[in-house]
């Protein structure tokens, strides 16, 4: 009898184990997450950081690039404001060189002198063309009033009421920007009695 007590006990051990070990396995289901589901949670995190820190560096490329062009654009227009101020100033030294030629051009004396100072008029001239600058010398065109300055009229039965005759002074135009209008003389037909 002795041996059937012990078989019954290792037996009521055995159930007592199982039952043991049943029990808490149940507990760990019902007690935390599975651990498939931290790690989806923690890769939806990964990839929403992700997402966050791709969105920063695009807004610092597009940032930058915005610079980039801010920049340029304003080296542009600090350059165009100096030639600006630099045509303007050098303007009435011109006029000045303009009409000293046309008064030697008038004297029979040095036309030599007077053939050198025309060059270098014409290489002063193109080399301002060379920077943007644009001379406005109209002769027998329409009168337009954006870039003429009409400072004179003489009669004349050749041309029709409002051309312009002849440029008194030229006028000049840095791309957009009007430096000075051309002083001209127009024609006013004459009147019939």
């Amino acid at each position: 009898m002795s041996g059937d007590n012990d078989s019954e006990k290792e037996l009521e051990q055995s159930n007592a184990d199982d039952a043991g070990n049943t029990l808490p396995q149940a507990d760990e289901a019902s007690e935390g997450p599975k651990p498939s589901d931290d790690i989806d949670e923690k890769l939806s995190s990964a990839y929403a950081e992700n997402e966050s820190v791709k969105n920063k560096y695009l807004r610092a490329v597009a940032d930058i690039e915005n610079l980039r062009k801010r920049t340029i654009r304003e080296r542009e227009d600090a350059v165009h404001r100096t030639r600006l101020q630099l045509f303007t100033d050098l303007l009435p030294i011109l006029d000045s060189f303009k009409l000293g030629l046309m008064e030697a051009e008038k004297s029979d004396g040095g036309i030599q002198v007077v053939q050198g100072f025309a060059m270098a008029m014409n290489q002063f001239e193109e080399a301002m063309k060379d920077y943007g600058l644009e001379i406005i010398e109209p002769t027998d065109g329409e009168f337009d009033p954006s870039i003429h300055e009409a400072i004179s009229y003489e009669e004349s039965k050749e041309h029709k009421d409002g051309t312009i005759l002849k440029t008194f002074r030229s006028g000049y135009r840095l791309k957009n920007n009007l430096l000075r209008p051309a002083s001209v003389i127009l024609c006013k037909n004459a009147e019939e009695n």
